[in-house]
């Protein structure tokens, strides 16, 4: 009789679920917030430094989701 052992963190939880979807989206928003950010840059209003920081922190977490993603298959 083969008993299998779990052993909590010596495995690989592979998910082969279709990246492109999410990889789009997140391509999406990236672009929606760098026009977002170029409007505020050329703004003639006064300059709004926490919009612009808030919308570059977007932009940051967004990409290194997608860096973070499986390639697409």
């Amino acid at each position: 009789m083969s008993r299998t052992t779990f052993i909590p963190g010596n495995h690989v939880d592979t998910n082969f679920e279709k990246t492109g979807p999410l990889r789009e989206k997140l391509l999406g928003e990236i672009t929606r917030f760098e026009r977002q950010l170029n409007a505020l840059k050329g703004s003639e209003q006064p300059v709004d430094f926490g919009m612009m920081q808030t919308y570059k922190e977007l932009i940051h977490s967004r990409r290194e989701m997608l860096d973070q993603l499986p390639p697409a298959f």
